[in-house]
């Protein structure tokens, strides 16, 4: 992985906004003068350590320019091809690979690649420069337009860098939007002039007209919206089957590295899987890094203890102390540049440095709750929705009448109680009720504002519950909270943290799955669980979910919720 960055404006001071990236790539730094436009980088060496795998990288006739941050995989694959098209490499990088798959093909680029990435090409006979992000939104990419100058990077920090003459005023929207999902969901970022490019986006930029031309999606899930019928054994196993040979796949790509590689593993169901694909796809000792917790009520490492002892690795733990949180505490609005308020980043981000004492790579489980419906709330909806439960629905008028009587949503409120997300807005929207009126006063809020618009472009009413959640989930939560999560606090360690589950090959498998395939009579990640009910051990499926939760008594001498504790870091 690496930091990227580039801007139009020549007088801006690249060298002070690249140094705040050092972290995603400590290994090197560049800054290369294109016409019209400046690109600046620094290295995470992954693949192809050779100095002629440095960016920003041109290509052999000046016309094209790239920075890139991310990996692409099964690289060698779309190499072949260019090659026979008469294409010649001078490195084994997928850098190159990238810049010379946009000249042959252009922005359909991205209909041969997968992998984690954020990159900018920028064409110089042309005169436009193209920005693409990941189709699951892994790797960030930030871009600021005031309609005169333009610049993009990999984090919010850079910009505030980059000269005296660059405007940012604080989004209240995005501030306010805080409050109700504790992140800031894009497009918005905390500046009203600094964008989030969405996953799976395109961006085009008219270098002379100092516009922006356009902004697409390349790519969308495709949705089975059946909730099909229940399964015999045999219609199991074979769904079972088609799901590790992707998975497998997944990971065979993802192993690849010039660097050590290992994986988390907190005893779960999802990195138990992955760090068990991983160590049958190498032919080394797989290290796994995991933590535990002085409190133990909150401690889990004994699961990653059998987890590891079960799989045959070597488990790699230590144990995250009360102190270790006052000492992170503040490092939070560093990693973040924007209030985020996910207060597992704190062990994450500590289980990373752990790991990059040892290995540059890890593979991680995240994405199989989302795929898979892991999340109580998909019973819930299920429930609620589809039982049209008498107690949920007792639950849900006592909800929305005291939300009528606090007057939460304004005049958008009508239109919230039509629609079935007003039911399923506790479990994600993370309302304060007693703060919502005056924060709408401090931010200046209309009344008519939808304190859902992010949850409702991806909310289908016509899609069974578990899938619907399962989607909903994965458009927003993955991209907003968790994803962001793991790559600040991974990259802030200089470790690059990689996804299996989010390999495309799985992601469009899991959506075309019906919801009895997915979920068979209501099962949480049932399809998943009896893929490997053979390699792991049933006790490992059937204990309750806890998450990455930092223990209370570790901020107990902080005032106030945790959201509120973190979201004070910035002084709003």
């Amino acid at each position: 992985m690496c930091g990227i960055l580039g801007g139009n404006n020549e007088k801006w001071d690249y060298q002070s906004a690249i140094k705040k990236l050092f972290h995603r790539g400590p290994d090197a730094v560049s800054i290369h003068k294109a016409r019209h436009f400046t690109f600046a980088f620094t290295r995470l060496s992954v693949i192809d350590l050779n100095n002629n795998a440095m960016q920003p990288m041109v290509s052999k006739d000046k016309r094209y320019t790239i920075v890139f941050n991310g990996e692409i995989y099964d690289y060698g694959k779309v190499r072949d091809r260019l090659i026979q098209s008469g294409y010649v490499f001078k490195t084994k990088s997928d850098t190159e690979v990238l810049l010379y798959a946009f000249s042959n093909w252009r922005e359909k680029l991205v209909e041969y690649i997968d992998g984690i990435f954020a990159f900018a090409i920028y064409d110089e006979l042309e005169r436009k420069l193209y920005l693409f992000r990941d189709r699951c939104g892994v790797k960030p990419l930030y871009y600021y337009e005031n309609g005169r100058d333009f610049a993009f990077a990999s984090e919010l920090k850079a910009f505030e860098q980059l000269g005296t003459d660059i405007q940012l005023t604080l989004d209240n929207t995005a501030l306010y939007d805080y409050h109700t999902y504790l992140y800031i969901p894009e497009p918005k970022s905390m500046y009203r002039e600094v964008k989030k490019l969405p996953a799976a986006s395109m961006l085009v930029y008219d270098i002379e007209a100092r516009r922006i031309l356009s902004i697409k999606k390349y790519w969308k899930v495709c949705l089975n919206s059946k909730a099909g019928n229940p399964l015999s054994e045999k219609e199991m196993d074979d769904k079972a089957s088609e799901l590790k040979f992707h998975l497998c796949n997944a990971v065979k790509r993802q192993v690849v590295a010039d660097v050590p590689v290992g994986t988390f593993l907190s005893g779960g169901v999802d990195s138990s899987i992955i760090t068990a694909e991983t160590k049958n796809n190498v032919n080394r000792q797989i290290a796994a890094f995991s933590i535990g917790f002085s409190d133990r009520r909150y401690d889990e490492s004994k699961y990653a203890r059998e987890a590891a002892k079960l799989l045959g690795v070597q488990l790699h733990l230590k144990t995250f102390e009360s102190s270790d949180f006052s000492r992170l505490y503040f490092k939070l609005k560093e990693m973040f540049d924007e209030p985020f308020a996910d207060t597992s980043a704190y062990p994450t981000y500590f289980v990373s440095t752990y790991a990059k004492e040892q290995v540059t790579v890890v593979l991680t489980g995240d994405g199989g709750d989302e795929l898979f419906g892991g999340y109580a709330r998909c019973a819930y909806c299920r429930d609620t929705l589809q039982k049209r439960k008498y107690t949920n629905k007792i639950i849900s008028d006592l909800y929305i009448k005291y939300a009528r009587e606090l007057d939460l949503f304004g005049g958008c409120f009508d239109q919230i109680l039509e629609e079935d997300l007003a039911m399923l807005a506790p479990w994600y929207a993370k309302i304060d009720f007693s703060e919502r009126k005056r924060l709408r006063k401090k931010f200046g809020i209309p009344r008519e504002y939808d304190d859902f618009w992010y949850y409702r472009k991806y909310y289908h009413k016509d899609l069974p519950p578990y899938t619907r959640m399962r989607y909903l989930d994965f458009m927003t939560y993955l991209n907003g909270d968790i994803l962001t999560k793991v790559d600040r606090t991974s990259m802030a360690a200089s470790l690059e943290a990689r996804v299996p589950f989010l390999d495309r090959e799985v992601v469009d498998f899991a959506f075309s799955l019906t919801e009895q395939e997915c979920n068979p009579n209501g099962e949480l990640k049932g399809l998943l669980k009896h893929a490997y009910r053979n390699e792991i051990q049933k006790e490992f499926f059937d204990r309750k979910k806890q998450g990455f939760s930092i223990p209370v008594s570790y901020i107990s001498k902080k005032a106030g919720p945790q959201e509120k504790l973190i979201y004070d870091l910035w002084k709003l």
